[in-house]
């Protein structure tokens, strides 16, 4: 059995999985400068294993939000640093990244790569920069390049529901599953700082089409015992079980920070996602 918190003081988590092991990426409580990388066998004890990157672009703070993915040879990260949304790249899942020598976006975070079934690459973040709403956006990615495809960017979706607004109105931490055919985009909505920031989901036909929000959202919200659940990623096993590792806030008592990581099961239900949490008491260890 586990119970949450699984890891204190951090935030905004990404994982990658490779050859028995669990990589995880974050925002970090402690180190402001760079990012750590945590491994784990079991998705709940984590060890951390040093630094993944030490420095991008000169800046030095505000790295937000850590996104990994191997692209053919290459282990890619998108990081969010000091409001600037870049790709770093590394020889092995632990690092260290090389950030690329100019990042792709100013006035933009929460970059999530994503891997279609037909080998194609996209990229989902928030941006604000000039002459662009506040927004979810996608782009196609070159594969050599790792540039951005000129003219595939699209803005998928800007934040209008009350799940999306309490406190500001935000749409954030894009990360994209498919299923039968399906695109869902899930994102966490509202200010984090709000009790009731939230995962919430978005469905289309492409990677880049039009989106219709799910009429089931929130998928997860907090309650009277946990505050501020949200900025999650989604870990597929290697059984074909898929976990929720999201972040919530210090406590349920206005406490904001050091935030916290919690982890859950999340599953379908028809087309439906559903998550157990989130939840405070004992659960199973993951069937991995």
């Amino acid at each position: 059995m586990y119970q949450n918190p699984v890891l204190k003081g951090y935030a905004d988590p990404d994982v990658y999985y490779e050859n028995g092991t669990y990589y995880m990426y974050a925002t970090s409580y402690f180190v402001k400068k760079g990012y750590e990388v945590y491994c784990s066998s079991d998705l709940v004890n984590w060890q951390k294993r040093g630094m993944a990157l030490l420095e991008a672009w000169g800046f030095p703070d505000k790295y937000w939000a850590p996104d990994v993915k191997k692209i053919g040879n290459r282990y890619v990260m998108a990081a969010s640093v000091n409001e600037h949304l870049g790709l770093a790249i590394a020889d092995n899942p632990a690092g260290p990244f090389e950030p690329m020598d100019n990042w792709l976006f100013d006035h933009s975070i929460d970059g999530h790569i994503f891997i279609d079934s037909d080998g194609k690459l996209y990229l989902y973040y928030v941006s604000w920069r000039e002459g662009h709403q506040y927004g979810l956006y996608g782009c196609e990615l070159d594969f050599e390049t790792l540039q951005a495809v000129p003219d595939s960017e699209r803005l998928i979706l800007t934040p209008q529901t009350s799940y999306e607004c309490h406190q500001a109105p935000v749409a954030e931490a894009p990360y994209m599953i498919c299923k039968d055919g399906k695109y869902y985009l899930t994102y966490s909505g509202s200010h984090y700082e709000s009790p009731k920031y939230c995962v919430a989901v978005a469905v289309s036909d492409s990677p880049l089409g039009r989106y219709t929000r799910c009429d089931y959202n929130p998928v997860l919200v907090g309650n009277e015992n946990v505050s501020g659940c949200g900025h999650h990623c989604i870990v597929h096993t290697p059984k074909g079980e898929m976990y929720l590792l999201y972040h919530t806030h210090a406590n349920a008592d206005g406490q904001i920070h050091p935030r916290n990581l919690a982890l859950d099961r999340l599953y379908w239900e028809g087309d439906r996602l559903v998550t157990d949490g989130p939840t405070i008491t004992p659960c199973p260890l993951p069937d991995l």
